[in-house]
């Protein structure tokens, strides 16, 4: 699974059948909870998905959390 900060958040990102599916993530506790509300094109570069995410989340940028990166 890819996991990025995103803004602050975890999210997690994993191709399973050719789609993308979107996950909350709690690094801490490694849990997952999957997130059906957020969605990625099945046909999306993995190098696009961090823009992709930046794009759905930009209103929960802070000036302590500014961009989104991956971090696993």
């Amino acid at each position: 699974m890819l996991i990025y900060d995103v803004f602050g958040r975890h999210i997690g990102v994993r191709r399973e059948q050719n789609r993308w599916l979107v996950f909350r993530v709690d690094l801490s506790e490694q849990k997952f909870s999957r997130l059906y509300d957020v969605a990625i094109p099945d046909d999306m570069n993995q190098d696009d998905i961090p823009l992709w995410l930046g794009d759905i989340f930009h209103e929960a940028a802070t000036e302590q959390h500014p961009d989104v990166k991956q971090i696993q």
